[in-house]
């Protein structure tokens, strides 16, 4: 077992010990007490390069594809902000400012299982503030992404209509039919469908936001302004990820000035 796996395990369950304590079901919060194994350098670099953001080709395919797709203005958000999937769960529309352009990341949810008294595995969303401070962040959204998040509000009103009797008001931006927190495995399988129609097999939800990033650099944003936007705690993890995109974007000026070298020599 990877140190990262001993860390995702941990992550997993430690709101659930988290909620056993608030709620005086056992007499200590010993999660916090726990120490996570160190990962060494030349692993962590090795995980962190497989990450398979879209194409622009292939992104162009996925935003065409996705239209009337129950989850298009979740999936764009998520390309336009580059948020993770707990934290675009979490939303609620409290978070969205629509007049000065951004959304307010400060939680996101977990899915913990409980054994119900018939032994079946329940699930339970707990939300919770983000485990870094990094995290908690204003990321400032294009214009386009405000205009579908409006159009996704006016649905969702006719919805909330529609299923009047049986809608839950959680004032969630992203939810199910009945305004209930949207079931992780099933938005996962629905973008593996999504994505299997545009004969695109290599990605996970995660590379929405790898996309989001990419898309960023390769425009010639700063890494301090990308680690800000994504929440990282700091920017050697930002450096470390995106070591490869940083790298064509280097060998692309360093092409431009060659061109602009040989323009003021006049080389044809």
């Amino acid at each position: 077992v990877t140190p990262h796996t001993v860390e995702q395990i941990h992550r997993l369950i430690n709101p659930f010990i988290r909620y056993l304590y608030d709620n005086n079901m056992i007499l200590k919060d010993f999660g916090r007490a726990i120490q996570l194994p160190k990962e060494d350098e030349k692993t962590k670099l090795k995980r962190m390069k497989k990450i398979h953001p879209f194409t622009k080709e292939e992104q162009k395919k996925f935003t065409l594809i996705i239209k009337d797709n129950q989850y298009e203005a979740l999936y764009l958000t998520a390309l336009y902000s580059g948020l993770r999937m707990g934290e675009l769960l979490a939303l609620t529309w409290d978070d969205i400012s629509f007049k000065k352009g951004y959304i307010d990341v400060n939680k996101n949810i977990v899915e913990v299982a409980e054994v119900s008294e018939e032994g079946r595995d329940k699930i339970k969303i707990i939300t919770q503030t983000p485990k870094t401070q990094g995290s908690i962040r204003k990321v400032v959204i294009p214009d386009l992404l405000i205009e579908v998040l409006k159009n996704h509000k006016e649905k969702q009103k006719n919805n909330i209509f529609r299923y009047t009797t049986r809608y839950k008001e959680n004032n969630l931006v992203f939810s199910s039919r009945y305004g209930k927190h949207i079931n992780q495995a099933q938005l996962r399988k629905n973008f593996r469908k999504v994505l299997e129609s545009i004969k695109v097999y290599d990605k996970k939800f995660h590379d929405l936001r790898h996309t989001y990033a990419t898309r960023l650099f390769e425009l010639g944003e700063n890494p301090k302004t990308v680690q800000k936007l994504l929440g990282h705690s700091n920017i050697s993890i930002t450096l470390d990820i995106y070591t490869y995109v940083l790298n064509d974007v280097e060998s692309q000026a360093i092409s431009k000035l060659n061109n602009l070298f040989n323009e003021f020599n006049g080389v044809e």
